[in-house]
């Protein structure tokens, strides 16, 4: 029976792989077989979830010409589900980058804002940093002038920027596909020879006394579907209305919250989230923002819930709001093991006036909102 089954899989995956006799002696791949028999199945990966920046400095050149490509972000062959012609790819990051020098600063170098560009690269080559390598696929690109009353400024790779269909790409034939995030930075005012530079990540204190960066406020992570339709989808937002205060005490407080469960969550389910937090201030402040799963719709603690993978949702990141700001986060995660009860995702937000003080800050419920995509289980792999 195995040569007539394979021939007539064969007959089916034309356009993945030949059909020649010695095909019928060949195992067909996993996703072959997957398609072949019409399986519809989703694979996440939350990519590394401590520390994930591979760089912490980016030289500033003078053009951007001359910029030197870093990269910053990578999900490894490992890491990355197994890619196949016909999958759906959905890649979706949060880079902070920080300016060398906060306002009120005076130094060599501090007189300029830096542009930085930010790019997605599917590719074979652990070093790809950008779309002329054989195969390689640019995803999505983003980019900003980060200025010193911003100091912190954000790159937010979302769902629909990034989500795209597969062809045969060379890296599917030996399974070293992986996804690089690529940053460099310019400005004409530079100084030469790199010594101008924006920090991947943030500073601890004054970073012209003693350079030193803070990481881990950064994450990059996919979802690949493979036969999904639009009905194996469950999405669902939530919103809000009017406007909501946020203390400037650095004391953290929920701005959107989605129930996803009252009966728990099974092992197997998966999650894509997206939320918008728009804001208004009275004056410079910082806000920063982080999803956390959680047993009660005000719980804001972050506590790590251990039966999923990752542990802790995505990163506390964020930026200086100066007036009207729009805050974006992403964040993926699957369950392990079983969950009772009531299971929630938060919005979370903190905001505090740099160099001590307070000033108004308003949230527009009704302008934002956090939006989850669950997979059921038996579409787990």
């Amino acid at each position: 029976m195995r040569a007539p089954l394979l021939g007539l899989l064969c007959g089916l995956l034309l356009s993945f792989t030949g059909c020649g006799p010695e095909a019928l002696e060949e195992p067909l791949g996993e996703s072959a077989l997957d398609l072949a028999a019409g399986q519809r199945k989703v694979a996440l990966t939350p990519g590394a979830d401590d520390h994930a920046e591979l760089v912490k400095l980016l030289p500033v050149a003078r053009s951007e010409a001359a910029a030197s490509r870093h990269v910053a972000l990578q999900l490894t062959p490992a890491q990355l589900p197994h890619l196949a012609p016909g999958d759906r790819l959905t890649v979706a990051a949060e880079v902070q980058v920080t300016t060398r020098c906060d306002v009120g600063q005076v130094a060599p170098g501090c007189d300029y804002d830096p542009h930085v560009k930010a790019q997605l690269i599917l590719t074979g080559d652990p070093n790809g940093k950008d779309a002329s390598g054989p195969g390689a696929k640019v995803l999505a690109t983003q980019s900003t002038q980060c200025s010193k009353a911003e100091h912190h400024c954000m790159f937010v790779f979302r769902p629909g920027q990034t989500s795209t269909g597969l062809d045969r790409l060379p890296c599917m034939a030996n399974d070293s596909c992986r996804v690089n995030l690529v940053l460099w930075a310019w400005h004409p005012d530079a100084r030469s020879d790199g010594q101008d530079e924006v920090l991947v990540g943030g500073n601890d204190h004054d970073f012209l006394q003693n350079h030193k960066v803070e990481g881990d406020v950064s994450r990059l992570m996919a979802v690949r579907e493979r036969g999904v339709r639009a009905q194996d989808r469950d999405v669902r937002e939530t919103s809000g209305s009017g406007t909501m205060s946020v203390n400037t005490t650095a004391r953290a407080e929920v701005v959107y919250s989605q129930r996803l469960t009252s009966s728990g969550l099974e092992p197997g389910e998966q999650f894509l989230i997206e939320a918008e937090v728009q804001t208004d201030v009275g004056g410079r402040v910082r806000f920063s923002t982080e999803l956390m799963l959680a047993p009660g719709p005000e719980d804001a603690d972050g506590r790590a819930v251990d039966e999923v993978t990752p542990k802790h949702l995505g990163e506390q990141n964020g930026f200086n709001c100066t007036s009207r700001c729009t805050t974006h986060k992403v964040a993926v995660f699957r369950v392990d093991r079983p969950l009772s009860g009531s299971w929630f995702v938060n919005v979370v937000a903190k905001s505090e006036v740099p160099g001590g003080g307070s000033t108004s800050v308003r949230v527009n419920k009704a302008e934002g909102f956090v939006r989850t995509t669950r997979w059921g289980a038996q579409l787990a792999k």
